[in-house]
């Protein structure tokens, strides 16, 4: 049991396959497996070095591959457009060498991202920056005025997480990163990204201690309450498309 703890903490996916054995060695369909065969026949076009370094012999290949598709599955690699992404910016390298899996994992999502016109996690983080300095000159978050609308949802959600957990800088963008993966596959799968628009309050409800106590509704608490409240419904809408 340790070793088995060992070998999949440190990604030994030489170990994993002896302790394994043969039979078990197939953790993935076979379509997973034609997948990443032909994506390293491309690889081997564009990177041609890997035949005289790291891929040198069969078995080389072999464990190349599981190890590529272990990673694939941990970090959601899990369809073809998303390795053409990657291929696509490994045309654009320009040298012979042999990426990491990780370095490709990268290429598949920034290329991804790029296709959806997403800003990067950095442009991200200066986003969720620049409101924490600025914030307070707007009556509501939907009046800053966001360089992109997934700023709006990513920038609140991760600052809601930040203040309930008290994130450090580091966690902050880790969860930045997080949330773009999250809105990146969704655009991939053909939704869009909503709007920052408060929305009305429904004057059919019978009227809350908040309505008692500003019927004008021009209190800037009550600002905030309904862009809250927005927020909540468009995650709840989100969570019913998924399901």
């Amino acid at each position: 049991m340790n070793k088995l703890i060992s070998a999949v903490n440190n990604r030994d996916a030489d170990m994993l396959a002896h302790m394994m054995g043969h039979q078990q060695q197939r953790v993935v369909n076979a379509e997973a497996e034609k997948l990443v065969d032909a994506l390293f026949e491309n690889l081997l076009r564009i990177f041609p070095a890997a035949q005289n370094t790291v891929l040198r012999t069969a078995e080389d290949v072999a464990a190349m591959k599981r190890q590529w598709i272990l990673a694939f599955a941990e970090n959601g690699i899990t369809t073809v457009e998303q390795v053409r992404a990657g291929m696509r910016m490994a045309r654009q390298q320009g040298n012979d060498f042999w990426p990491s899996c990780g370095k490709f994992i990268g290429w598949c999502r920034e290329s991804a991202r790029l296709v959806a016109d997403l800003p990067s996690d950095d442009d991200v983080m200066a986003e969720f920056q620049r409101y924490a300095r600025q914030r307070h000159q707007y009556a509501t978050p939907e009046e800053f005025p966001w360089s992109h609308d997934v700023m709006y949802w990513v920038v609140l959600d991760v600052r809601h997480l930040m203040f309930q957990h008290n994130y450090t800088e580091p966690e902050v963008l880790r969860s930045i990163k997080s949330h773009m993966r999250k809105w990146a596959r969704k655009l991939e799968a053909g939704r869009g990204i909503p709007k920052p628009v408060m929305q009305l309050p429904d004057k059919r409800r019978p009227p809350s201690a908040a309505d008692l106590l500003d019927p004008t509704g021009s209190a800037a608490f009550r600002q905030a309450g309904e862009a809250f409240l927005a927020r909540i419904r468009a995650r709840q809408q989100d969570g019913e498309g998924g399901k």
